[in-house]
């Protein structure tokens, strides 16, 4: 029986000790979501003012390559597209991360305070219970606020990505058609 209690009072202990890094956490991660909100909010406004902001840069990119020779040129604009992949995902993978650790630490944080207020609901402490509980679901609602606001700005990068990496393709495409074009027509004019 010893040591069941023994364990019982390092689970709590060291239950209690995660509320801390969790309340860190979470302010921490609410913070970084306002911030990609601003960045967000700031990209939205260059896409209703260009919509082709993204894709220019690639769009000269790809305009700049100057292979003759239609394998290198492949190469070259499949390199293209994957920097244009990386660049939008590195956007991506941030709020994908948000979407998953702000309410797995909301969850944390209910839990652990929890444990306290039952702890003082044993003993008849009132205040004790109340403040708990007031913790606990303030955490658990930053930690859905931070998981609402990173999914959404997941669901529209994605849209987002989706378009403009099908832009800059049918762009690659296009160059690269032209450069057979150009080909062919060189052949066609040496055998005159």
């Amino acid at each position: 029986m010893d040591i069941l209690k023994t364990l019982e009072s390092l689970l709590y202990l060291l239950s209690n000790f995660f509320i801390y890094p969790v309340l860190v956490g979470l302010f921490l991660l609410f913070a970084s979501q306002i911030f990609s909100l601003g960045l967000f909010a700031s990209e939205s406004l260059r896409r209703i003012r260009n919509k082709e902001w993204f894709v220019q840069a690639f769009r000269q990119k790809i305009n700049r390559l100057s292979s003759t020779d239609e394998q290198v040129l492949e190469i070259e604009l499949q390199h293209v597209l994957e920097q244009a992949q990386r660049q939008s995902l590195k956007q991506i993978q941030w709020a994908r991360y948000a979407v998953k650790i702000g309410p797995t630490l909301g969850l944390i944080g209910t839990l652990t305070p929890m444990a306290k207020a039952l702890s003082g609901l044993s003993q008849g402490n009132l205040s004790s219970l109340s403040s708990q509980m007031i913790t606990a679901f303030s955490t658990t609602v930053l930690g859905l606020v931070i998981g609402g606001i990173a999914y959404s700005i997941m669901h529209i990068r994605i849209r987002w990505q989706r378009k403009d990496l099908y832009f800059i393709s049918k762009l690659a495409e296009e160059k690269l058609i032209s450069r057979l074009e150009q080909k062919v027509e060189t052949t066609h004019l040496h055998l005159l």
